[in-house]
């Protein structure tokens, strides 16, 4: 059965800005694309960069270590199809932003 987990309210999450969170002992990287909140895992899978920190471009977030991009609602990477980020479902529950967990 699904849960809900709070990790961060609306304001904390600045358009265009990635925030670091916890979801069961894993780093989540969330970030809020134009009102729309979206969360994949916070290490890039090409080697181990850190997903919170790159830069948003769209839909995509951009590695800060080599440059691979990731979409943030598929998790799917332009750069090299074999890669993929994990992804979750966010969900807002008045002021928090919530990810949901199986």
């Amino acid at each position: 059965m699904a849960r809900l987990i709070k990790v961060a309210e609306l304001a904390d999450l600045t358009p265009g800005h990635g925030k670091l969170v916890q979801v069961d002992g894993e780093d989540v990287a969330l970030f809020n694309v134009n009102g729309t909140y979206c969360a994949i895992g916070a290490v890039c899978p090409h080697e181990e960069g850190p997903l919170h920190e790159g830069e948003i471009d769209g839909e995509t977030i951009i590695c800060p270590w080599h440059g691979f991009d990731f979409h943030v609602k598929t998790g799917e990477c332009s750069v090299d199809p074999d890669l993929r980020a994990k992804t979750y479902i966010v969900k807002t529950e008045g002021n928090d932003v919530c990810i949901e967990v199986t």
